[in-house]
């Protein structure tokens, strides 16, 4: 089994990642203590819905490896501000020794600089991402796309499209079979929606070292919970 670096910390893959989303400090400190007691192996922390946002910082102190994220909303998130005033959680979050980052390649050069900058500082990995709501483009779309992200410098890429037919989602799986032979970085890929749903368990099947799945509240269409993500993954032969 590989292992996955997300800033000092090393994860068997393929890992789970339970996203954890909220409106205040204290719903999102519940999805936390429910990822751990489901087993999830890294916690992803979306920022973008907190309202009251107060002492967000204490959400960084769990004993499992983390992703900060952000959401912009043209991604699917929730965050309808700047992108300068959306970015000062992350880099404050990697001061705070966040191990792990993730960022939209869709931010303005400069801000994702800015970003990138600091996270080779503080020794943070940089997780980049770009999703499609719409659709499943071509093989060659998302191959260009990879290579976006790997020549900008990231650590980990993660390409998620929307699954319209379940041929979208064997697209996807196409992709990650072919992608290793032109991107050295991890490539963790997947398709939304009803059709792709199985392309999140089946993805690791081809290199894919990280499966999202929800804590509580599922931040994507299609998504499972932590629980039954570690039982597919089981019944594949996976964990």
């Amino acid at each position: 089994m590989e292992t996955l670096k997300l800033g000092k910390h090393k994860v068997r893959t393929p890992a789970v990642c339970a996203s954890v989303i909220g409106e205040n400090v204290d719903a999102m400190a519940a999805g936390i203590a429910r990822a751990i007691e489901q087993k999830a192996d890294i916690i992803e922390i979306r920022l973008d819905r907190l309202r009251k946002n107060s002492e967000w910082e204490k959400l960084l102190e769990t004993e499992l490896p983390l992703i900060l994220t952000n959401r912009a909303e043209r991604e699917g998130g929730h965050f309808k501000g700047e992108d300068g005033a959306r970015i000062k959680y992350l880099l404050k979050g990697i001061e705070e020794g966040a191990p792990c980052v993730d960022i939209e390649l869709s931010t303005p050069h400069s801000i994702l600089n800015k970003v990138i900058e600091t996270a080779k500082i503080h020794g943070t990995s940089l997780l980049l991402t770009h999703h499609d709501f719409k659709e499943t483009p071509p093989i060659a779309t998302l191959m260009n796309i990879a290579e976006k992200m790997a020549g900008v410098g990231c650590n980990i890429a993660k390409i998620v499209t929307f699954a319209r037919t379940p041929k979208d989602a064997l697209t996807v799986l196409n992709f990650l079979n072919q992608v290793p032979s032109y991107v050295k970085v991890p490539v963790v890929a997947f398709a939304m929606g009803e059709a792709g749903r199985m392309s999140r368990i089946a993805a690791p099947l081809f290199g894919s070292p990280i499966v999202y799945a929800a804590a509580i509240e599922t931040t994507a269409p299609g998504q499972f919970d932590v629980e039954t993500t570690r039982l597919l993954l089981h019944e594949f032969g996976l964990r």
